[in-house]
Parts: structure tokens; C-alpha cells; sequence
């Protein structure tokens, strides 16, 4: 029996999906102020990912082990900057931010999607590798205890080699050396770049990879201070909920069906947040984020965000989730092209 099912059976309090996850809307005030969805980021560690709706400002992206100050912008290639006045704090109940306008206009309206670290559900981990493996590593290790769905790596201080998003799905980049870019509407197949060993949890990174943006491991003696954003995938060994036994994220794919009334997506529970993303064949697409905090409505115009541009929130009727999952409600290419193949992750409702 898992340690967590016989904690429950003597009174332990079992981990929720709300406990780990949220995504909070707000409006922003141009002070500073604080965020408060219950999220132990201080003590657990985490990462908030925000974006501004109503205006095209950069994503902008922060985590506990590079600290509250040190930020990315997902949909830019460049290294990571300093932003004082962006997240100030990762705290017990959620995080407090500045007065930057990237995150805190006092015109604009914000969506802030919280991920808190958990063996099952999300990691974050960081190396420093160089193309000596003698004096540097050559790769990074998650610790997560179920499958590793998705993997997101970029480079902290690189600024020409390595400078790129390299992103990792444990489907639809099936093949060593293949992954996904934000900046990219295609799916990269280089060499030298990117491998993945199931039995010790390493992403191993080739020297030199084929193209130098993508080269995590820099030339000429250089080192790279890489960071690792790692999704679990539960199959059946979540262990969330009251009674311990419930999964709260999967990470899949699915063909399209081409018709308005789409491909459905059976999950086991009901999502508040799912990310997709056409696999990298013609014709390309966007990456899409939807969410239940935002507007999901069946039948109707779902609020639509965009990782890998800085365009302001759209909305336009692709998807509705069910108790068991989400339907495709549209033909568009973006999300149901007849027999493409799309990659999602998916979080669970509130339990």
C-alpha cells in the first residue's frame, strides 16, 4: 500500500490538486501587492508563469531555485534578467509582486498559473553543463516519482549558443534528439542535442548539437547554467485526492477528427487546465493554454492564450472540458486537422 493510503487510514491529510496547483486572475494595480492562492512556494518551491490578457506584453516566467528577482520570457529567446519589481517574494500562501508592468499594470488584466513542486506532479531542477564532462556535468536529473511527461529546458546566461527553449514530450518526441521549441512552429530533429535515460531520470544534452541556438552545452571551453521544468504524467499512481488514489495530471496526445464536433480526450477526471500543441507537422500552429479561471464554455468563445507569442488573450470556441476530459468543438487546423497529432498537458479540477 502506498505510504500516503496509510497515512489517510490514520488520520494523515492528503495532498490536493488545489494544493499544488491554480490559476488566479487578477487585475493590475501598478502597486505592490500580493497573490494569495494558498500555494506553499517558500517551503516547497515552485513556478509562476503570467501573462498579461488584455495587452501583447512578453510572458514572464519565475521560479524558487533561481530566485524571486531572476525572470524569462518564454516566448523570447534571450537569456535570464533581473527584474526587481517583478516577483518580490515566493511565499507560504502564493507570491507578492512589484510594481512592473510586465506582471502589475495598473490598466491590464493578468492571468498567473501557479505549479508547486511535488514528486507526482512537478520538479524544477538545475546544472551547470559545458562540453567538457570532465569538469562539467553533461545533463539534468528530475525527481519525480511518476513518468515525466513533459520537460522544458533553457539556459540561464546564454546568450548566442543554447540561447533557445528546448521542450521534450515523452509521446510525440518519441525519438532521441527530437523536441519542440516555443519560438519554432515545427518539431526539430537535430543531432547531438537531446536524449532521455527512463532509468536514472537524465536528460542528457550532445556536444556539439547541430544547431548552435539549441546547444545547451556551449564550445570553447564555456560553461551553461541550465535550468530543468519537469511534468509528471500519473498513470494510475497519483495518490491525490481525500482517499489518496486519484491522479491530477496527465500529459498525452490525440489525432484529430477534421469535424466541429472533435476528437474527445478521455482523462479519468475533469481538467481546469489544459496546454496543447500540434506535433510539428505541416501545417504548423501555435501553442494554446485554456483554462477554467479564464473561460471554458461549451458551445461557446473559450479565452485563448498563446505561450509562444506575446499577443494579447483572444477567444474563439475550440474546446469544452467533460467530467472525463475535454472535446474538440471546432475543425480549425490549430487543434482537430483530420489525423494530426496534437500533444496536451492536462490539470485536474479542484478536488
Amino acid at each position: 500500500m502506498p505510504i500516503q493510503q496509510m497515512l489517510l487510514g490514520v488520520g494523515g491529510a492528503s495532498t490536493k490538486v488545489q494544493d499544488l496547483f491554480s490559476a488566479d486572475i487578477y487585475d493590475g494595480s501598478g502597486s505592490a501587492r500580493s497573490i494569495d492562492n494558498g500555494i506553499d512556494l517558500s517551503g516547497e518551491g515552485g513556478m509562476v508563469w503570467i501573462k498579461a490578457r488584455t495587452v501583447a506584453y512578453n510572458h514572464f516566467l519565475g521560479d524558487t531555485a533561481r530566485g524571486s528577482s531572476k525572470g524569462f520570457c518564454p516566448d523570447l529567446d534571450q537569456a535570464e534578467f533581473t527584474e526587481s519589481q517583478g516577483f518580490t517574494s515566493f511565499n507560504s500562501n502564493g507570491f507578492s509582486l512589484g510594481t512592473s508592468a510586465s506582471v502589475n499594470s495598473s490598466s491590464h488584466d493578468f492571468v498567473a498559473w501557479t505549479f508547486r513542486k511535488h514528486p507526482k506532479f512537478f520538479d524544477i531542477q538545475t546544472a551547470t553543463v559545458g562540453a567538457d564532462d570532465s569538469t562539467y556535468a553533461t545533463g539534468i536529473t528530475h525527481q519525480l516519482e511518476s513518468d515525466v511527461g513533459l520537460a522544458i529546458f533553457k539556459s540561464r546566461n546564454n546568450t548566442t549558443q543554447g540561447v533557445n527553449w528546448l521542450i521534450w514530450h515523452h509521446e510525440t518526441t518519441d525519438a532521441n534528439n527530437e523536441y519542440y521549441r516555443f519560438d519554432d512552429y515545427g518539431i526539430r530533429t537535430s543531432n547531438n542535442t537531446l536524449t532521455y535515460n527512463s532509468s536514472n531520470k537524465t536528460f542528457t544534452f550532445g556536444y556539439p548539437a547541430q544547431h548552435t541556438g539549441d546547444r545547451m552545452r556551449p564550445g570553447t571551453g564555456a560553461a551553461s547554467n541550465v535550468v530543468g521544468y519537469f511534468f509528471a504524467d500519473n498513470n494510475n499512481d497519483g495518490e491525490f485526492g481525500s482517499a489518496g488514489n486519484e491522479d491530477i495530471i496527465k500529459v498525452g496526445h490525440y489525432y484529430g477528427n477534421g469535424n466541429s464536433t472533435g476528437t474527445a480526450v478521455n482523462l479519468g477526471f475533469e481538467p481546469q487546465y489544459v496546454l496543447l500543441r500540434q506535433n510539428g507537422r505541416s501545417p504548423y500552429t501555435d501553442w494554446f493554454v485554456f483554462d477554467s479561471a479564464r473561460g471554458v464554455t461549451a458551445g461557446s468563445a473559450d479565452k485563448l492564450l498563446r505561450p509562444n507569442t506575446s499577443g494579447a488573450e483572444t477567444s474563439s470556441d475550440y474546446i469544452k472540458f467533460t467530467s472525463t476530459g475535454f472535446q474538440l468543438e471546432t475543425d480549425s487546423s490549430d487543434v482537430n486537422k483530420f489525423n494530426n497529432i496534437y500533444m496536451y498537458v492536462a490539470i485536474r479540477k479542484d478536488q
